[in-house]
């Protein structure tokens, strides 16, 4: 009868202790689990913060057509004496240029004239790469904490502002082949009034005016964002 009773007392104490252990257990693997969730968050923040940063810095320098190191090598200008002629040629071209002077801008624009826009595209794929990786590590965070934070980090801001730069950058490359087209125009016996330049001028003037809207935006959205 003794006997039996210290079995069931040793039964139920084992019980007890088996459940202490699993509960126990259960403590420190959440807890484990939870130190290693949190490292994870502020990891995926840590590298939000330094690609912010990134961003701004990219932003700025293509706000002010600047360039990276990368895209300086990339995108090479012409030489300084053909730049210097090829500014003062396309400078004076509303003025009127012989038609020497009108070959030789021709000749100079296929070596300096989409320099600019060639680089500007280059930085803002930059821009539009950049982005997208910080999206991807706003999704990560979001998985992480079950939370979206979109808007914490102005996702959508940036792309826009990624999307509008890439509007400029575009309005920029239309221009350039627009003067392409009026020195083209020109060489061919035309004149600033001439009906078959009529077209081209509205084209310029439509894409100007775009682009001062755009640019704009790109203040604006640039400004807030860098601001923070």
């Amino acid at each position: 009868m003794q006997e039996n009773h210290k079995t069931g007392w040793i039964t139920k104490k084992n019980i007890f202790v088996a459940l202490l252990g699993a509960v126990l257990t259960y403590m420190l693997v959440t807890s484990v689990v939870d130190t290693r969730m949190q490292a994870v968050e502020q990891n995926i923040r840590d590298r939000l913060s330094d690609q912010e940063v990134l961003l701004a810095a990219i932003a700025e320098t293509t706000a002010r057509n600047g360039a990276d190191a990368v895209t300086e090598r990339v995108v090479q200008d012409c030489s300084l004496t053909e730049r210097s002629s090829f500014d003062t040629l396309l400078g004076r071209l509303d003025k009127g240029l012989s038609y020497s002077e009108l070959t030789e801008l021709e000749r100079l624009f296929g070596r300096c004239g989409s320099f600019y826009s060639e680089r500007k595209a280059m930085m803002v794929s930059r821009l539009s790469r950049e982005t997208e990786i910080y999206e991807s590590y706003v999704e990560q965070l979001s998985t992480v904490t079950g939370e979206d934070h979109a808007e914490e980090f102005r996702v959508a801001e940036w792309k826009a502002l990624a999307t509008n730069e890439q509007e400029r950058s575009e309005l920029l490359a239309s221009l350039v082949n627009l003067q392409d087209q009026i020195i083209a125009t020109l060489l061919n016996g035309a004149s600033a009034t001439s009906p078959e330049m009529t077209p081209i001028l509205y084209e310029v003037r439509e894409a100007q005016d775009t682009l001062i809207v755009v640019t704009k935006q790109i203040s604006d959205l640039r400004t807030s964002l860098v601001a923070l």
